[in-house]
């Protein structure tokens, strides 16, 4: 059967191109309007694509939202890999994992905007994000770093959990509360990490 004239199918690589590019003016829009603001038709206009292409690579807002989180989760996650594989002690690892996470949140705030307070985002749209292998895997190592940290891991999921909740909190309120006069983030994180693994 002769196949009809038009346009190419596209192959995995151009489809994830097109994707990073899409998510490129997402990232700049989410940024300067908030998620809110910004509709598929804007988001398509701005691509420089119609609509329909614009579907073609994305179910809607939040799967263009959550692959932003996704990238950004990604780059965060290689960092402390970066970091971390340059310690050996058990709360050394710990100690720069967790410097390395605030650090980020601190110097890209607009990130943890768009990851921890986007706004139109329901509970499902987190839920599904948070199940995905990936994410799970990323915040993994945070689980295994304080295990390894722990003479008795019979609490460490409880640690874990703490000591996440405080790194996210320390970001938060030096990117929202800045006038306030905090200690130094990486001072808190020491005083974290000393008060609750005995470091």
């Amino acid at each position: 059967m002769e196949r009809k004239p038009g346009r190419p199918r596209r192959n995995a690589e151009d489809s994830r191109k097109i994707r990073a590019e899409i998510a490129t003016h997402a990232l700049r829009l989410f940024r300067e309007e908030g998620v809110a603001a910004v509709s598929m038709r804007r988001l398509a206009k701005e691509a420089g694509c119609a609509p329909m292409t614009l579907y073609a690579h994305f179910e809607g807002k939040i799967d263009v939202l959550q692959y932003l989180w996704a990238d950004v989760l990604d780059r965060v996650f290689q960092q402390i890999a970066d970091e971390i594989a340059m310690h050996t002690a058990p709360v050394g690892r710990l100690r720069a994992a967790s410097v390395t996470f605030v650090q980020y949140w601190l110097t890209h705030p607009d990130h943890f905007r768009l990851v921890f307070m986007s706004n139109e985002v329901s509970r499902s749209d987190v839920k599904d994000f948070l199940t995905q292998g990936a994410t799970r895997a990323g915040f993994s190592v945070f689980a295994e770093l304080a295990g390894d940290a722990l003479t008795d891991a019979s609490d460490a999921k409880t640690k874990t959990d703490a000591l996440m909740a405080a790194l996210i909190g320390i970001a938060l309120c030096a990117n929202t509360i800045k006038d306030y006069g905090w200690a130094e983030p990486d001072q808190m994180v020491d005083r974290l990490i000393a008060d609750m693994f005995g470091a």
